[in-house]
């Protein structure tokens, strides 16, 4: 009786120490960091809900504790034998969301550098069904700005969105703009930074050359850290901006998901509709070969600017 109430303590001890074991095993920090960077993306410019980040977020956690490397150390046969083991448990929503979580993750890993090379690019998506993003109107997106307080931090976000109007570029590209970016002192086209460190030139619509102008003479001094910046928005970052965005469009009874992304979406389909030529709509949002500055033809230059003051784009 006694060595039997022995054992069972022994096998008691043992569950207890695995159960330890297994609630003490953990990501890396360097995976926890990454998965940050990439959920901040997530939200703060795709615009994405807070249960799809938390769903992303568990997915990757998932992953991670699987391989047990850190996320600049996987290698393509990792993610394969990840998904053959999940593929043994799970239904095939469940591992079509899976896959596409690591895929997403390590294509923003690449594009932002963090790894020389993509470890899930050769891993094909399950087929899923396909959902147009949602756009805004012009009408909607006037709204929006009339809707920007004019105080010196309203006025900076309100030509924040027009820069996300007119330029079709992503909020980080907008918020680490500096003013030696302006193409020249008419402020006619702007210099925009954007993937693989190239430049692309994009035209500004008349009427906002006067506001860009208004706005650095103007409002641009009494925001905070302005002295001691040369960005053209020395006083906001993504998160605040995002914040910021969701009240205005909220004031603007706006029922849309509103985020920074969406105004790219949303100047693809005006352009589209306004019968501008795809290539031209690729360049000016970027998704085309990019063009370094210094090639840009200056035709191309003014036939784009032509194309945003005939339809008054982002214009009040």
């Amino acid at each position: 009786m006694g060595q039997e109430s022995i054992g069972i303590d022994n096998l008691k001890r043992k569950n207890q120490e695995k159960q330890e074991k297994k609630i003490k095993k953990d990501i890396s920090f360097e995976n926890k960091m990454q998965i940050r960077e990439f959920l901040d993306f997530l939200k703060y410019e795709k615009g994405s809900s807070k249960s799809t980040a938390d769903g992303y977020n568990r997915d990757l956690v998932q992953f991670f504790l699987f391989v047990e490397k850190n996320y600049d150390e996987i290698e393509e046969r990792n993610v394969f034998e990840y998904i053959e083991y999940i593929n043994e448990k799970l239904k095939r929503n469940s591992v079509s969301r899976k896959v596409s979580t690591i895929k997403t993750f390590y294509k923003f890993c690449y594009l932002n550098k963090a790894v020389k090379k993509d470890p899930a690019g050769m891993v094909k998506s399950l087929k899923r069904e396909h959902r147009s993003p949602e756009i805004l109107t012009l009408e909607e997106m006037k709204k929006i700005i009339d809707n920007c307080p004019s105080t010196p931090e309203g006025m900076q976000n309100m030509l924040i969105i027009k820069f996300l109007i007119a330029t079709g570029a992503r909020i980080s590209e907008i918020l680490n703009l500096e003013i030696k970016d302006l193409e020249n002192k008419e402020y006619e086209f702007i210099k925009v930074l954007g993937k693989d460190s190239k430049y692309r030139i994009v035209p500004i619509y008349d009427y906002f050359e006067n506001e860009i102008k208004n706005y650095l003479d103007v409002y641009r001094s009494k925001l905070k850290n302005a002295k001691n910046s040369f960005k053209i928005f020395p006083n906001t970052r993504r998160e605040k901006f995002w914040k910021d965005l969701k009240i205005i469009a909220k004031d603007a009874r706006i029922e849309k998901n509103v985020y920074p992304h969406i105004f790219k979406y949303s100047i693809a389909a005006i352009l589209l509709e306004n019968s501008v030529d795809i290539s031209i709509v690729q360049e000016i949002l970027g998704h085309a070969t990019i063009i370094t500055a210094e090639v840009y033809p200056h035709f191309e230059k003014d036939e784009l600017k032509m194309i945003y003051n005939n339809i008054k784009l982002g214009d009040d």
